[in-house]
């Protein structure tokens, strides 16, 4: 395994698990930032202080972004989902306005993905009755002619959101995830998959793993996943909060059954990861990164947030940038750079992510890099 590993912890677990290298760079250190990205704070800081998981798509030409928002810390107090959207590929955005809430105040509302099904555009958002306690998935559907999300219907469905909804070859949709018993911590690594192939339909669970254990007895904690899609094979990335050992999963058969736990060598730190497949039949990876797996826990562990792409058709990450590293001074902002999300359209990469507007990283915002793909 070509990772070098100081702590035993991770070196034990490393070695019981079968190993993929689909790193195609040889030194990390080499990405630069490219011209071929043009990034912008798309919301600050206001009434909410705190702001994370932003989702965006790209739906008739018109960008839609959408987060969750809190008064000061995260997943503490009134916690609505809030949204904004651009006709002119990013130049200027509407107001911020509230998409979802609790009108009783009594669930926190947490984190939005976006879906587009028969042309029309559709939101899922999960309530919590606390932090990370899910409670339920809530169905939106935005209408045209009032330019609003509409609520469709509620789902007691414990499973943590991730990911925008992926289509798969055979007509169905998967949603990538964890799932939990009603109201507690989602740990478990997980998929939702309509049959169907419609988004406010019935969705089916299918457990990735049986619990959250991995095979040294290490728990995972966060388990955010995310997806490539190669027709029948589904390859899912997994964020590993107790060790620093980068994880995958595979399906071969549209997600019904799945690989044991797998490493790999792209050392990404301990935030989310998001991933998808371009038209051009190349694949993208965005992740934080850090010089080694060790360093994914010191205090700049979210300060380079990185593009991978793949060579065609395969998982060979062969080409890359950075899309932020350490302190941005145009925007004054600060390297907390986390938790992207990304779509597709137009030859365009787009990608919503966390930053932070001040040093201490107790406020913030969403910006968006625009990737030129023709450039990468």
């Amino acid at each position: 395994m070509p990772i070098s590993y100081q702590k035993q912890e991770n070196i034990n677990l490393a070695n019981m698990l079968p190993f993929e290298s689909f790193l195609g760079i040889a030194d990390l250190n080499s990405l630069q930032q490219s011209d071929a990205v043009e990034s912008f704070p798309v919301q600050y800081p206001d009434e909410y202080s705190f702001l994370h998981e932003a989702a965006v798509i790209v739906w008739r030409g018109i960008i839609f972004c959408s987060w969750y928002n809190c008064p000061e810390k995260e997943l503490q107090g009134f916690t609505p989902i809030r949204g904004k959207f651009s006709k002119d590929g990013g130049k200027t955005w509407s107001k911020v306005e509230t998409i979802a809430e609790d009108p009783e105040k009594k669930l926190i509302c947490c984190p939005p993905v976006y879906g587009i099904c028969d042309g029309e555009l559709y939101m899922l958002i999960n309530t919590m009755v606390g932090a990370d306690l899910i409670h339920s998935i809530e169905f939106f559907k935005f209408d045209p002619a009032t330019e609003k999300f509409v609520f469709l219907k509620s789902e007691p469905i414990p499973f943590k959101l991730n990911t925008n909804v992926y289509a798969l070859d055979n007509g169905k949709l998967l949603l990538p995830g964890r799932i939990a018993e009603m109201d507690s911590f989602p740990a478990t690594p997980a998929v939702l998959i309509s049959d169907s192939g419609k988004i406010d339909a019935p969705w089916r669970l299918v457990k990735i793993q049986q619990d959250k254990f991995l095979p040294d007895g290490a728990a995972l904690v966060h388990p955010e996943l995310t997806a490539i899609v190669q027709k029948n094979v589904i390859t899912i990335f997994s964020r590993n909060d107790n060790r620093n050992v980068p994880l995958f999963y595979r399906s071969e058969d549209f997600g019904e059954n799945w690989s044991g736990v797998m490493a790999h060598d792209i050392p990404f730190t301990n935030s989310k990861i998001y991933s998808g497949t371009l038209a051009d039949g190349r694949n993208y990876l965005i992740g934080n990164i850090a010089d080694s797996v060790e360093a994914a826990y010191s205090p700049e562990s979210r300060a380079r947030l990185a593009l991978f792409v793949s060579d065609p058709g395969t998982l060979k990450f062969s080409k890359g940038c950075l899309l932020q590293s350490g302190y941005n001074a145009k925007w004054d902002l600060h390297p907390q750079w986390s938790y992207p999300a990304a779509c597709e359209w137009g030859n365009k990469l787009y990608v919503i992510y966390t930053m932070s507007s001040d040093g201490d990283q107790s406020h913030r915002g969403a910006m968006l890099s625009i990737v030129d793909l023709q450039k990468i």
